[in-house]
């Protein structure tokens, strides 16, 4: 059966749209494009009229590339408003039938998700944590074992009604509906790590523009999930107020002459920046350059060891023997892998979208990450909706509750 799917991916300072096609479990890429955005700040949007825009564009481009227009998508949403509650699911197996099928794991979903809200929150997306059946945990995949009760942890991610409504209402504006809502963090892990590294055990940061959303792996599941609200802007941020330079200019300064160690600068170099309201030039030294991102770097790291312990979980070699996997704009940054290991202790790669299925030319960057797990994880939640489908008689009343909230299989 042939699906055209497209994702988007509403980031601080760029906007990424995928359109691809799905036949037979293959998918096949047929736009892609991205666009500066402007009206989102640290993931939420904050100008509707400015964030269509940048969908627009970015959206024209992939239609163009792909020759065909579409009215439905999939949406990435995250950021530091985005909240990770831990939660359990039971649910009993009847001993006539004695297995599990994949409405059980709806129903033990479910059961997870059936949890008191603060007032104006919803659950936008989750991932398993751990199946547990009879006592056992580790379980990897449960359909089709022998059990009496059936148990899972599971991570639910929550957020305030309000952000997560100006999103779905900026799509809506632009007669786009979105079929689904995946989180950012998730879909990164999605479309970046191998089957190796979510087994040993990995941690992998995804540095963007407004957050840095971190996910810890460990025996093929999510085992931790958070953000933190310091990531590139932070850096261009400080450049701003430490070289007295407009925006634009110092996000350009960091891209073009940024790195992120500054013992890695010679002493004697040296880059020209623009004077502020037409005054005159003037020469800045790049390794003073470079002292101002590093102390910025060194402290986001050091906040994402912190908050790993905060949330339980010790950052070593010895626990997560794959390393450090780092995703994001901000990776571009020089010598920033060395600056991590430096801060980490631990052994860091560069991941690309491209990683784990070849891409076409264009798309193996830092943009199209998020985007292009999302659609890869939505595209699985259909293939198992169109399962179900085919076995409608059997389907339980409360399914309809929770349809789009499938099994994923990380």
């Amino acid at each position: 059966m042939n699906e055209i799917l497209a994702s988007i991916d509403v980031g601080t300072s760029k906007t990424a749209v995928i359109i691809a096609e799905r036949n037979n479990g293959e998918i096949d890429v047929r736009g892609f494009a991205v666009a500066p955005t402007e009206g989102v700040v640290r993931g939420i949007v904050v100008n509707i009229e400015k964030t269509e825009q940048a969908i627009l564009r970015a959206l024209s481009n992939a239609e163009k590339q792909a020759q065909l227009k579409v009215k439905k998508i999939i949406a990435s949403y995250g950021g530091n408003q985005t909240k990770v509650v831990k939660s359990h699911g039971i649910t009993s197996i009847p001993k006539e039938r004695g297995t599990i099928t994949l409405q059980d794991t709806v129903k033990l979903i479910d059961a997870a998700r059936n949890i008191s809200l603060p007032h104006n929150t919803q659950i936008i997306d989750y991932a398993v944590k751990d199946f547990i059946i009879d006592s056992n945990s580790g379980i990897e995949d449960p359909i089709g074992m022998t059990a009496s009760r059936f148990e899972a942890d599971v991570l639910l991610f929550l957020t305030q009604t309000p952000p997560v409504s100006n999103l779905i209402k900026t799509l809506n504006n632009i007669d786009l509906t979105p079929t689904d809502i995946i989180v950012s963090p998730i879909a990164s892990a999605k479309a970046i790590l191998t089957d190796e590294e979510k087994e040993l055990g990995a941690v992998m940061i995804d540095i963007g523009a407004g957050t840095t959303d971190v996910v810890i792996y460990k025996t093929n599941r999510p085992q931790t999930v958070f953000a933190i609200p310091f990531a590139g802007e932070s850096v261009t941020h400080d450049l701003i107020v430490g070289l007295k330079l407009p925006r634009i200019e110092a996000e350009k300064l960091k891209q073009t002459h940024g790195c992120a160690l500054q013992d890695e600068v010679d002493e004697n170099e040296v880059v020209e920046i623009m004077g502020i309201g037409g005054r005159e030039p003037r020469m800045v030294d790049k390794k003073f350059i470079a002292m101002i991102m590093e102390a910025r770097l060194e402290e986001i790291f050091s906040m994402v060891k912190e908050k790993s312990v905060e949330n339980g979980v010790e950052m070593n070699s010895d626990n997560f023997p794959a390393g450090i996997v780092l995703v994001g704009g901000t990776t571009l940054t020089s010598k920033l892998v060395y600056l991590v290991e430096k801060v980490l202790n631990m052994p860091v790669r560069v991941g690309l979208p491209g990683d784990r299925i070849p891409l076409p030319q264009g798309m193996n960057t830092p943009d199209y990450h998020i985007a292009w797990g999302a659609l890869l994880i939505a595209a699985e939640r259909h293939q198992i909706d169109e399962k179900l489908e085919l076995d409608k008689g059997k389907i339980p009343i409360f399914w309809n509750k929770v349809k789009n909230w499938i099994l994923k299989r990380l």
